[in-house]
């Protein structure tokens, strides 16, 4: 009991002046939340409405509202208006008379203005023809290629010229009767084709010095006119691990310390060094100490009815791996709680009888004694249960059980 809810110390509570600083002034269940900086202020009344009111004036309304009057202030005022040009030429609510001399046949309710429309082909046979494609006229052909370029698919461009050749099988340019092969390693080296062999020049041994030491040789390094001794190599010889005073890649990244002191870490490797933000101990006790409030409050008791808005957890939210990896009788609304919450034995029996598993009473108060052991208490719960049974049916399922 103790560890689920720790007794009551009377601790000394937050002042009055401090409140409105920490989060629980706002998290109230059903108290408006208030920013710090008007916490304080006197509160206005319940109509109260911020800004400036509208001065009263005329309404829209009032204003273009034609005032009404009677039947014979109406004739008077037609009587007046018929004297405007306007008025006789554009009537309310009639259309504008032009006094037009129409012919009879106008009259007609079958006529029509405008010219008929002729029939032509409908679109879709235009551009997808019964029997394929469409080919135009040469000269509608001709038309469309002069004015629109409208080339077929890998049609040739003809400019019209008047050519003293048939452009169709003419080729311009030299042919080679026969033709020749490997024609640039000849140019450069005539002497290695056909009966020829390469000729041998005797060179003075200055010459060969100097091209020797001038040009590259493939293969080889340049000669720079040193003359090394045979099997010479020039250099520091690398030491190989093992050797005194060998020196590798593990002791360019550690170093090679000559003292203890050199070994050692730092004296505030692990603590803070920031200025003003370090967790001194300030009396005797507070070694171990955990400062700050942790985020997990399994240190104080769990609501029974926790609002929306509480957005603390109290240990018993769904870790990572539930979310990801759900058990199968969540879609059930079955969580992993309702198989570890302790009951009594009815409601154990209760529980198992429903989904289908009836024991007799002799074996029931068997699992039920074995649950107890396992779960060290009078109430077992429904994982122990399991476990019992398991057990049971490992017994009942061994070959050196005696059936007798």
């Amino acid at each position: 009991g103790l560890c689920v809810k720790p007794p009551s110390l009377d601790k000394p509570g937050t002042p009055e002046h401090i409140k409105k600083y920490r989060k629980s002034f706002n998290e109230e269940p059903g108290v408006r939340q208030l920013h710090y900086g008007v916490a304080e202020d006197p509160k206005r009344e319940a109509k109260f409405l911020y800004g400036k009111a509208t001065a009263v004036s005329d309404h829209v309304v009032d204003t273009i509202k034609y005032p009404a009057k009677s039947k014979l202030a109406e004739y008077n005022n037609d009587l007046n208006e018929a004297k405007y040009g306007s008025h006789k030429r554009e009537p309310l609510g009639m259309p504008m008379p032009r006094n037009y001399a129409f012919p009879e046949k106008v009259a007609k309710e079958e006529f029509r203005f405008g010219a008929k429309t002729l029939d032509s082909e409908p679109a879709k046979d235009v551009l997808f023809p019964e029997g394929g494609e469409k080919h135009e006229a040469p000269e509608i052909e001709a038309q469309y290629l002069k004015t629109h370029g409208a080339f077929a698919p890998g049609q040739q461009k003809d400019r019209a010229y008047n050519w003293p050749v048939d452009k169709t099988s003419h080729r311009f340019g030299y042919v080679e009767n026969e033709r020749e092969l490997n024609g640039a390693a000849k140019c450069v080296q005539p002497e290695r084709f056909g009966s020829n062999f390469p000729q041998t020049k005797i060179l003075k041994k200055t010459v060969e010095d100097y091209i020797e030491v001038t040009k590259d040789e493939l293969g080889k390094g340049k000669n720079l006119g040193q003359a090394a001794e045979p099997g010479k190599v020039f250099g520091t010889k690398v030491k190989k691990p093992g050797d005194d005073g060998a020196w590798n890649a593990a002791l360019c990244i550690h170093g090679d310390p000559s003292s203890a002191k050199e070994i050692a870490p730092d004296k505030d490797l692990g603590t803070c060094t920031k200025l003003n933000c370090t967790n001194a101990i300030r009396k005797p006790g507070d070694e171990g100490r955990s400062f700050g409030v942790p985020t997990v409050r399994m240190d104080i008791p769990k609501k029974v009815k926790k609002s929306v808005a509480d957005h603390q957890n109290y240990g018993d939210e769904p870790e990572a791996i539930e979310l990801l990896f759900p058990t199968t009788f969540l879609e059930l609304g079955i969580t992993e709680e309702d198989f570890n919450l302790l009951r009594d034995k009815d409601e154990i029996k209760l529980i198992f009888e429903n989904i289908g598993f009836k024991y007799k009473i002799g074996k029931f108060q068997a699992i039920y004694t074995r649950a107890q052991e396992l779960s060290k208490s009078d109430l077992v719960s429904v994982r122990h249960f399991l476990e019992a049974v398991k057990e049971l049916h490992f017994v009942e399922q061994s070959p050196f059980t005696s059936t007798d």
